[in-house]
């Protein structure tokens, strides 16, 4: 199965897998069978909202890990709330927004 290019390394992208988990993880690479993503995090509900918890405990942090197609049901690059909460996460690095212009 060939699949089209759709997303470029560094991306950050929502994956709902089959096993109804949903998943945000950023793009290393597009392979012919899935995606090479790092630090994928698993989505949580929590009393504030959306909450991301680490996917793999045991993995090395820095290793990208293959997502094959076969375990995606739907995928959507993230919104933009999302992937600032995921870079936070992730990264510990907080995004700043833009500012406005108080009269």
């Amino acid at each position: 199965m060939l699949l089209s290019k759709g997303y470029d390394a560094g991306d950050i992208v929502s994956f709902k897998l089959v096993n109804g988990d949903e998943i945000v993880a950023k793009i290393s690479d597009v392979t012919s069978t899935g995606w090479k993503v790092s630090r994928p995090c698993t989505v949580l509900p929590s009393p504030q909202g959306m909450a991301l918890m680490q996917s793999l405990f045991s993995a090395e942090l820095n290793t990208d890990i293959e997502l094959k197609a076969d375990h995606v049901m739907m995928h959507s690059e993230s919104a933009k709330q999302v992937q600032d909460y995921y870079l936070t996460t992730t990264t510990g690095i907080q995004t700043v927004s833009k500012g406005s212009i108080v009269a």
